[in-house]
């Protein structure tokens, strides 16, 4: 594929759709446990020993709530660049936190889609995070919305 191509693909508002609606939707899916049962997912939280155990249930209590609301507002297309780079970060900080669990040497469940498959800590999980960090990219890049643009005020309306 040429150079040329490849950037009218990545640039398509239909690729941009599908980056949304998949990135969106891997949020929204992984956050329906975490939030019925918060204190199981501080569990999983405090398995990182990475956070101070007073800030344990804090988190458990407002992560899927940072991570619901931008899935939301990427799946009906609502500041799609600032809600990917929100999600962007924290995909980077959860492949930091899976890459210093292994370097540890801990042997833990990472907590993403509880019940239903909760992984292991391990390459598998960061080359997962890693696919969903390329999607938030995309996003970031080559916004797309469902929404119309808004135009600047005074601009006259397009013929």
């Amino acid at each position: 594929m040429s150079e040329g191509r490849a950037r009218r693909f990545l640039g398509s508002p239909v690729t941009g759709a599908v980056c949304r609606l998949l990135l969106g939707g891997v949020f929204i899916y992984s956050d329906s446990h975490k939030l019925l049962r918060p204190d199981e997912f501080a569990r999983l939280i405090y398995g990182y020993r990475i956070l101070h155990p007073d800030l344990v249930n804090l988190a458990g209590i407002i992560l899927p709530w940072v991570e619901l609301v931008p899935g939301l507002f990427l799946v009906i297309g609502l500041l799609p660049r600032s809600s990917a780079a929100l999600l962007g970060g924290l995909l980077a900080l959860f492949i930091g936190a899976a890459a210093l669990v292994m370097m540890r040497g801990l042997s833990i469940h990472c907590g993403c889609f509880l019940p239903i498959l909760s992984d292991r800590v391990g390459w598998p999980l960061i080359l997962r995070n890693s696919v969903l960090l390329l999607l938030a990219l995309q996003i970031i890049i080559w916004p797309s919305s469902f929404l119309p643009r808004r135009r600047a005020p005074g601009t006259a309306l397009p013929r």
